[in-house]
């Protein structure tokens, strides 16, 4: 066989490794302690790059143990994938119907089981095989 002529299971795979870039922005108000995590990593820095492989749910979880009430807050600014918006765009869809958290618990945004699926019916433009 020609070096150039791919087999048709060769032209069929697809590495899903790192195919999902991330993009997190957290702002925090006042005193708040919290944890939060991005599919069970800890997110320390109120901006965080991440890759995930494509077929991966996405969960971001946020617990807040502790704030001065009224005054604080951990907000999600922009969390993004691929460049496409999907917090705050899609924040009614978050545990707490919002991206501004400013009650003790755990607040928790999935996307499961799979981001474009997921994105292309949220957002309206039909199913993905």
């Amino acid at each position: 066989m020609p070096q150039d002529i791919q087999t048709f299971s060769d032209a069929l795979a697809i590495n899903t490794r790192g195919q999902l870039n991330l993009e997190l922005r957290i702002q925090f108000h006042g005193r708040t302690e919290q944890e939060i995590h991005l599919n069970s990593v800890p997110i320390v820095a109120p901006f965080t790059l991440a890759q995930f492989d494509l077929l991966e749910p996405i969960e971001l979880k946020v617990e807040l143990t502790d704030f001065d009430e009224g005054t604080s807050a951990v907000e999600i600014e922009y969390f993004g994938i691929n460049g496409l918006e999907v917090l705050p765009r899609y924040h009614h869809l978050a545990s707490s119907g919002g991206s501004y958290i400013d009650k003790l618990g755990t607040w928790r945004f999935q996307i499961a089981p799979r981001f474009y699926p997921w994105y292309h019916a949220i957002s309206g433009q039909g199913w993905i095989a």
